[in-house]
Order: C-alpha cells, then sequence, then structure tokens
C-alpha cells in the first residue's frame, strides 16, 4: 500500500472512530455528520462496510413461519423506511434490489442531502431523532423499518427500537444491526427481551457477528410487530 493510500484509510478509521464519541448528544451527532457527509461513503468504503448490503439480504429473506402472520418482505412493493439512511447506502442497494416505496430518515441534513442524489428514495426526512417520537410518521405507517449502522457507540441507546416498532405494521418488520462492541457495552439485549414480553414484537430471526466492516462484525436483529 502506498503512503498516500495508507494515510487515507488511516483518516476514514479514525473519522469512524471518532463518531462513536459522540455520547449520544444529538446535536452533536447533527453537526459531526453534517460536515462528515462529503466524505462518508469514501471513509466507509475504504472500511469494507459491507453492513447495507447485508442487512437488505436478511430483510428480503424475511416472510411468514412457524404460523406466524407476516408481511412477505421480498414483494417488491412492500413500503420501506431506512431510518437514520445515511447518505442512502442501503437505499441504494434496495433499489438495486428492485424495491419501489423506500423513504429514508436521518438526523443530519448533510447526509440527507447526499442520500437525496442517489434517487434511490420517494421521500426523505432530515432531523429526525430516534430517541423521540417524530411527528412525520404516524403510528403503523411501514411494511418494514430497516435501520443500519444506527445502533453504533456514541448514537442511540437501545430504547430507540421503540420509534422503530412505532411507526412499522403489526406484522411488519423492524430490521436492525447492532455493532458488536454496541451490543457488548449496553442493555440492548436486556431492551430486546423486555419489548418481546411486553408483547411489543417477537424476535423471528437472528445472525450473531454477521459481516459488517473490517474491523468488527454486527449482529443483525428481525423483530416482527405485534
Amino acid at each position: 500500500m502506498n503512503q498516500a493510500v495508507k494515510a487515507q484509510t488511516n483518516d476514514s478509521f479514525d473519522a469512524i472512530k471518532e463518531a462513536h464519541t459522540l455520547s449520544g448528544d444529538s446535536e452533536k451527532i447533527q453537526e459531526y455528520y453534517d460536515k462528515w457527509a462529503v466524505a462518508y461513503d469514501r471513509d466507509v468504503s475504504n472500511e469494507e462496510y459491507i453492513g447495507p448490503e447485508y442487512i437488505v439480504n436478511f430483510l428480503a429473506s424475511l416472510k411468514s413461519n412457524n404460523g406466524l402472520k407476516a408481511i412477505d418482505a421480498s414483494n417488491k412493493n412492500i413500503e420501506i423506511l431506512d431510518a437514520g439512511c445515511g447518505t442512502g447506502l442501503v437505499g441504494i442497494v434496495l433499489k438495486a434490489k428492485g424495491y419501489h416505496h423506500v423513504d429514508g430518515s436521518d438526523l443530519s441534513e448533510g447526509m440527507v442531502e447526499k442520500a437525496r442524489s442517489t434517487g434511490a428514495y420517494n421521500v426523505l426526512e432530515s432531523g429526525i431523532d430516534l430517541t423521540k417520537i417524530n411527528k412525520a410518521y404516524e403510528d403503523n405507517q411501514y411494511d418494514a423499518t430497516v435501520c443500519c449502522g444506527v445502533f453504533t457507540l456514541g448514537h442511540v441507546p437501545p430504547t430507540a427500537l421503540s420509534e422503530l416498532i412505532r411507526i412499522t405494521k403489526p406484522g411488519g418488520w423492524v430490521v436492525v444491526s447492532t455493532r458488536k462492541s454496541y451490543y457488548d457495552s449496553t442493555n440492548f439485549q436486556e431492551v430486546c427481551d423486555r419489548y418481546q414480553q411486553e408483547g411489543k414484537v417477537k424476535l423471528v430471526n437472528h445472525v450473531q457477528d454477521g459481516p459488517y466492516i473490517a474491523e468488527e462484525g454486527a449482529h443483525y436483529w428481525a423483530f416482527l410487530v405485534c
């Protein structure tokens, strides 16, 4: 590896790690990602980020089984929200797979502007904080809500799952990635178990330590909304 490429790769790694120090402060996260939007795609590509492709394939595999009535996620006409869409990497994969009705949301306007340029989304919303109830979205609005790269250190607490559940239809899917270090450092499992005990969701599929980024893997979760 020549020195220029090595330096760029090191910069990419540092940018990703700095994002993990934002302590869940929405203003800091928004400001950081507004500035990072220009270089984000390059930086995550340098770190071999394949979470978007993996999570879309994971979503597309979901359907009714074991007597559960569920939306067939392989149906290309379902309505999907890419929550925390960033620059649109998940949306690009969804479009390539033939999904026609995809919306996106993110806290950062800078990231949403990049996502808009992909042409993968019908409607995009910025200023969406997943730790709150967002008036932009009605209860039970989407057939599937996908959230990749958001449940990571320094970003949102595990309880942000509740907003994803709220906007997803009964029988619909909430599909998320949790970076392994995030899962190990938070009470995500406890929250997951509690929401199941409360009858909000049922965990239907779970992949441990799946492909995500060069540094580490992620767990992938498919919740059926009750």
